[in-house]
C-alpha cells in the first residue's frame, strides 16, 4: 500500500521542512540515497533503511510556493512528517532559548515541544 503526504507551502517553509526532514531521517538511520532536480523545477530526495524507501519531492507551485510530497510504499509518512516538523521547530527555537539567562527558558522549550507533539498526536488519533 502506498502512503502519501502532500502540502503546498511557502518557499521558506519548503527550505525549513526539507532541512528538518533530512536531519530527522538521518537520526532514524536512513541513508540519503539520491538527490535530483534543477533550479525552479522538481527536486527529489530518497531515503533508504533496509526494505524501507521514503521519497521527498518538491516542485514549484505558482509564484512563491512549493508543493511538498512525501511518499513511501511501506511506512506511514504522516507520522514521519509530524516528527520531522516537531524536531525542526525544536532545532529552530533552541538557539533563541539558549540566549535567555533564566533556567526556565529550557523548560519553556521542552514544554512547547511536548505541547506540539501532543497536538500532532491528537491529529493522527
Amino acid at each position: 500500500m502506498a502512503y502519501n503526504y502532500e502540502a503546498v507551502v511557502t518557499i521558506a517553509g519548503h527550505e525549513m521542512f526539507q532541512e528538518a526532514f533530512s536531519r530527522y531521517m538521518a537520526t532514524l538511520e536512513f541513508d540519503h540515497m539520491s538527490v535530483g532536480g534543477r533550479v525552479g523545477g522538481l527536486t527529489a530526495h530518497q531515503y533508504r533503511r533496509g526494505d524501507h524507501l521514503v521519497s521527498l519531492s518538491v516542485s514549484a507551485e505558482g509564484q512563491g510556493s512549493s508543493r511538498i510530497v512525501v511518499h513511501s510504499d511501506t511506512l506511514h509518512v504522516e507520522q514521519l512528517v509530524l516528527d520531522a516538523l516537531t524536531e525542526g521547530v525544536a532545532d529552530f527555537l533552541q538557539p533563541f532559548c539558549e540566549t535567555f539567562t533564566d533556567q526556565s527558558s529550557e523548560e519553556v522549550l521542552r514544554s512547547l515541544v511536548q505541547d506540539l507533539r501532543d497536538a500532532f498526536e491528537r491529529i493522527l488519533g
